[in-house]
């Protein structure tokens, strides 16, 4: 597919979740669906429901692998007047935002195989930076000039590297981060600020920062702004942290992380995917 039929399968899913109408979303038979780690029927996650708006989007395609990776903000606070064109029956109830990441990977034909959604909500969140302030990190969909690219396979060494640093099975300081580097978890920054002093650098050397980066995959990579998005399964973590479910979209400048935009949940015990893609750096050896 090209990356404007990708692009264009993302409106007819956003558009079919803010419908609440699953049956829209154009699936291949036996199409795959996960929701927050474990398989689940497109459309039972909590984040579907009648109304909805997704006042914060940002999208990543990637035509070598057939997949787009959606991030954004989803919330049922859409008003009184919103509720009475789609359906007048339904109460709006409490207030909700969740932190989204969607990814979807079709088929030749244009028909979605794969969809892994993962949903944050708001409530009872420890980040500075709530959903409902939450805006997309533009520079992330800037062109690199032509001598700060990396190739495909560069990228996803550099982001394995990454990885092999949380996980502490090579020395973290060969993990090729920039000196501008920054970490923003679901939109909080959370490296060089007032409460998290450690730089990216700092970060990966502490030896607390430790877990097991288990059923890695690499969706999308893109040459020409260097995003490369990476998923993984972090278990066996530090005392008194739970497993996490992690997206990192990953900015590669002259081969080195630049930025990194973190979506990820914690409490999720399992993940119904497998790895796709380096699981280690030793493997490109």
């Amino acid at each position: 597919m090209t990356e404007k039929e990708l692009l264009t399968l993302v409106v007819k899913f956003t558009e079919a979740l803010i419908h609440n109408r699953p049956q829209d979303v154009p699936t291949a038979p036996n199409c795959k669906c996960t929701y927050e780690g474990p398989k689940l029927e497109l459309g039972k996650g909590d984040v579907w429901g009648i109304p909805r708006r997704i006042p914060y989007r940002q999208t990543f395609v990637d035509p070598v692998t057939n997949t787009a990776c959606f991030s954004g903000v989803i919330t049922n606070n859409v008003g009184m007047k919103a509720m009475k064109v789609e359906n007048s029956k339904v109460m709006h109830g409490p207030q909700k935002w969740w932190i989204y990441y969607a990814r979807l990977t079709a088929n030749s034909e244009g028909k979605l195989i794969e969809i892994e959604e993962v949903a944050r909500p708001e409530t009872g969140s420890a980040l500075e930076v709530l959903p409902h302030q939450m805006t997309p990190p533009r520079i992330m969909e800037a062109p690199l000039p032509e001598k700060a690219k990396s190739t495909r396979e560069e990228m996803i060494r550099t982001a394995s590297l990454y990885w092999d640093g949380v996980q502490k099975i090579v020395d973290s300081k060969i993990v090729p981060i920039h000196p501008d580097a920054r970490r923003f978890e679901v939109g909080t920054p959370v490296t060089d600020e007032m409460f998290n002093p450690d730089s990216v650098r700092s970060a990966c050397d502490n030896a607390i920062f430790k877990w097991d980066c288990i059923k890695r995959r690499y969706p999308v990579v893109d040459v020409d702004t260097g995003i490369c998005i990476s998923t993984t399964h972090m278990v066996n973590c530090p005392p008194s942290e739970p497993p996490g479910y992690v997206t990192d979209i990953f900015k590669i400048e002259y081969g080195l992380i630049k930025y990194i935009y973190a979506f990820h949940d914690w409490h999720i015990d399992y993940v119904d995917w497998e790895g796709v893609g380096p699981q280690t750096t030793a493997e490109f050896k």
